[in-house]
């Protein structure tokens, strides 16, 4: 990321949030979707909310009443920062993002600028890492890495890095049965973990700046569909060959191709750096909308956004939500070394009538794996980590 994208955005989030609390305008009232990009979906200043926790009930408010949710990103009992610094930073992203958008509109896409793609990425990437969605799988995560470390090393083991970590303030005075006694009521509901929302927004926002580095080094197309696309409140979708059972290397990093709807007619194809754009520009067939319709629905965590009287998130299948995390251990044949796989299964993972080649029109005819990364995009990855 350019100085200009990375460097001043945390500066003026600072500026403008401090402003907001001097003059008591601070908003409490939440975006989980940005409200310009909400528009998108408007017909007459509605449009139609899915919620997926309450048996797919759907509703219709204006843009700027849904996907809310009250101080979701506030900083509570913020020590010399202003509690709206992370919604000011977000709102920075989202300005700056909205210039890109006007150009994904056009059928030049190739218009876009270096800054005007550094802004488009990161904001991307903060539709990957803003969401409950992230917030559980940290949690999750955390609660496998737990399980795996105690597993392979036992309690003793496990107990004294939990001592020598940041994370837990467990020190020498703290007894085996104490820490162990804590571990497996994390392990049974990594709700109970102690992270602070403090710890979750800064994760987000540096986490985004890493996810867009590696964004900004694949390929994009644009594309149009002969009907309305749906999105969600994950609308960055990870695509694999069969999504039944993803590639070892997934992620941000190795995944195919990723899915984002830019508005109900248009969608952004973003190809992993070993595989060139398909058929750029063309118009999806109603099959291949439909089976993207899909995918984007099995992404949602909470809800799904769709056009006024589109009823299509309703019908679709849907398959159950998953465990938020699973994990795995292996060891190096060469250097005998424990090694963990931890990974967030999709909806689809596993399941016999998941789909495959998810808009045909995108796949090559073979797939290769994914190449080792540069050093340069070692250093992201690593950074990432």
């Amino acid at each position: 990321m350019s100085g200009t994208t990375s460097d001043s955005i945390w500066e003026v989030a600072w500026r403008n949030a401090e402003a907001m609390t001097a003059a008591g305008q601070e908003p409490r009232r939440h975006h989980l979707l940005p409200r310009f990009y909400l528009q998108r979906w408007a017909v007459e200043d509605r449009v139609r909310v899915i919620d997926l926790e309450r048996n797919r009930n759907a509703y219709e408010p204006a843009p700027e009443q849904a996907a809310v949710e009250t101080d979701f990103y506030r900083l509570p009992d913020a020590d010399g920062v202003s509690p709206v610094y992370w919604e000011a930073w977000l709102s920075q992203v989202e300005g700056h993002a909205a210039s890109a958008f006007q150009v994904l509109d056009t059928d030049r896409p190739g218009d876009l600028d270096e800054e005007q793609h550094q802004w488009l990425t990161l904001f991307l990437a903060t539709q990957m890492t803003r969401g409950r969605k992230a917030r559980e799988k940290r949690r999750a995560m955390l609660a496998e890495e737990l399980t795996q470390v105690l597993d392979a090393y036992g309690p003793e083991n496990l107990a004294d890095e939990l001592r020598q970590g940041d994370l837990f303030a467990y020190g020498a005075d703290d007894s085996l049965e104490t820490i162990m006694a804590d571990v497996e009521r994390f392990r049974a509901d990594p709700s109970q973990l102690p992270l602070t929302r403090e710890q979750d927004l800064e994760v987000f926002a540096r986490t985004a700046a890493h996810v867009a580095g590696l964004l900004t080094m694949r390929h994009f197309a644009i594309y149009t569909t002969p009907r309305a696309l749906i999105t969600s409140d994950e609308p960055m979708v990870e695509l694999h060959e069969d999504m039944a059972a993803p590639a070892l290397w997934g992620g941000v990093w190795g995944a195919p191709i990723f899915a984002f709807p830019i508005g109900p007619y248009r969608v952004a194809a973003f190809y992993r750096r070993d595989i060139e754009p398909r058929q750029a520009g063309s118009r999806l067939s109603i099959e291949e909308t439909l089976d993207l319709n899909a995918a984007l629905l099995a992404n949602a965590h909470s809800f799904a956004i769709a056009r006024p009287g589109d009823r299509i998130a309703e019908r679709l299948f849907l398959p159950d939500a998953p465990r938020s995390y699973r994990s795995s251990r292996h060891t190096n044949p060469e250097t005998k070394a424990m090694l963990f796989r931890l990974w967030a299964p999709s909806r689809w993972e596993g399941r016999s009538d998941a789909p495959t080649r998810v808009v045909s029109r995108w796949w090559p005819p073979y797939v290769p794996p994914a190449s080792p990364p540069t050093d340069e995009e070692q250093k992201i990855i690593d950074g990432w980590a």
